[in-house]
């Protein structure tokens, strides 16, 4: 149940059912502020400066008992209210005499307090929608007026203010969130296109009080620790060997890109395949074998049917082969029927066939992980029709002509399976956008998928802990974005990520 998408309407309707079932509205609301308190402690270690803005309805609410958390852990806090407190929802009035002297008052139009670290918006909720007026687009023109003079995190309450939580319109002058806390589940407007770049990175709060909405198993869901940590393997028995672990086979790098390849085997490795073998051309063969570690294992190959018969548990294929691929790359991609991740230069190599070859469905599981471009180009062959849609849309639709699981990559990535099943992943930071990244997501997902996990749940965890491992790194480098490399990813994904989530994340 966790993390499914739900509309405005199912929302209200699961709130008014806890209620109506003796939950009170005061502890949803504690569950609500308590749980942003502890997302906020993941992405600000340490007692800051935060300025909370504060509207009238529980979204108010939900910013005090945040506000009362904080000042628990050291925090300073000030608050600005939007509203007169006269007209303020009861619930919200009491939460905020709750804080009683500990807070300051501030007022819109003040200047940012000395030191700011974070700007909490608990301004509007997810009913309203329409343009913003008066207090309310004063207030939050200032919150990211203070986001670009003072480089403070903002993390909105359930939804950005002027972000439509139903349609993910955004009104002028919205709010621009860093981090977006939803409470209970997340809505549809957080995962329409466009609406990562007002919310940010995505962060869901389940509220124990709620049941969950009718599923079926077809729902979209936003990925969650909770979800994913139940794929995860137990712990090894002590006779565990090598063989039992993985075995990952990694066809990649081309002269040029030798860098791909080794970001893809070395990632596998790290990610717990027990044997990995990287396979590249000849002229890079040297080059190659030179750079990576000796765990891993580098041969040189003239054809790709030399793979199809050594033993593997899954197959890497794309990163770096460059323009012109391998002889028998084909044969490999579609008639070997092991696990196999295909990605990069073989999905090109893919969508430059004539349309008159077949291609799908493949012998095996296929796990696709176009980035934008990729995927125009696969529909330009395969599903023209799709061209321009959503990219749900699109990544359904590739699944379904092609019989593969589909990951499209981007900063609100969509992981989508031939049945319907769609996931978004909602960890991640601009600072990943640069060359590599991609490179380590095949690696981790060819080395989950050779542990025996489904390509859908391999495309998610890879997904979710590449943006995770990130998020760490820049964590422990405030101020250091554009030194972010695949490399660290990947490093900070399989040292930090992964272990974390089997404790709790989000």
């Amino acid at each position: 149940m966790a993390g499914m998408v739900v509309s405005v309407a199912e929302m209200r309707a699961m709130e008014a059912t806890a209620v109506a079932g003796g939950i009170a509205e005061a502890v949803l609301m504690e569950e609500a502020g308590a749980g942003a308190a502890a997302v906020v402690r993941q992405f600000c270690p340490g007692a800051g400066v935060a300025l909370v803005y504060a509207g009238k309805g529980h979204n108010a609410g939900d910013a005090f008992v945040l506000a009362g958390h904080l000042l628990d852990e050291g925090w300073r806090v000030e608050v600005r209210m939007v509203f007169p407190e006269e007209v303020m929802r009861p619930l919200a009035v009491e939460d905020l005499a709750a804080l009683g002297g500990r807070v300051t008052r501030g007022a819109v139009g003040d200047d940012p307090p000395r030191g700011l670290t974070l700007i909490a918006d608990g301004v509007l909720g997810t009913g309203s929608a329409g343009a913003l007026r008066g207090g309310v687009l004063a207030a939050c023109d200032e919150m990211n007026r203070f986001r670009e003079l003072t480089g403070a995190m903002v993390a909105a309450l359930d939804v950005p203010t002027g972000l439509d939580a139903e349609t993910g319109d955004a009104a002028e002058g919205a709010v621009r969130a860093d981090l977006t806390i939803a409470f209970g589940f997340p809505k549809t407007g957080h995962c329409v296109d466009g609406a990562e770049n007002w919310c940010g990175r995505l962060a869901v709060v389940s509220l124990s009080g709620l049941a969950g909405p009718a599923d079926g198993g077809m729902r979209p869901r936003v990925l969650t620790p909770e979800w994913l940590r139940t794929w995860l393997p137990g712990p090894r028995t002590f006779g565990m060997h090598k063989g039992a672990a993985g075995r990952v086979g990694v066809v990649a790098g081309s002269v040029g890109f030798t860098g791909a390849g080794q970001l893809t085997a070395v990632a596998a490795g790290q990610a717990g395949a027990g044997l990995v073998t990287l396979f590249t051309e000849r002229r890079a063969w040297a080059v190659m074998a030179a750079a990576c570690p000796p765990e891993i294992m580098v041969r040189p190959v003239d054809s790709c049917r030399e793979v199809m018969g050594m033993k593997f548990d899954a197959i890497a294929v794309g990163p770096g082969l460059g323009g012109t691929p391998p002889p028998d790359l084909l044969t490999l991609l579609r008639d070997d029927p092991r696990p196999m991740v295909v990605d990069a230069d073989a999905l090109n190599a893919l969508a430059a066939l004539p349309s008159g070859v077949p291609v799908w469905p493949a012998a095996g599981p296929r796990l696709l992980t176009p980035h934008p471009g990729e995927m125009e180009r696969l529909l330009k062959r395969s599903a023209p029709e799709l061209s321009g849609k959503s990219r749900r849309d699109q990544a359904v639709g590739l699944a379904k002509v092609s019989g593969a699981v589909v990951l499209l990559k981007g900063s609100r990535t969509c992981v989508a399976t031939a049945d319907g099943r769609v996931a978004y992943n909602g960890s991640g930071h601009p600072a990943m956008a640069r060359g590599g990244m991609g490179d380590v997501l095949t690696g981790l997902a060819a080395a989950f998928m050779a542990g025996g996990m489904e390509p859908f749940r391999a495309a998610c965890l890879g997904s979710w802990l590449i943006g995770v491992g990130a998020e760490t790194w820049l964590r422990r480098h405030a101020g250091a974005e554009a030194s972010l490399t695949a490399s660290l990813v990947r490093e900070y994904a399989c040292r930090f990520a992964l272990p974390g989530l089997k404790t709790g994340v989000y």
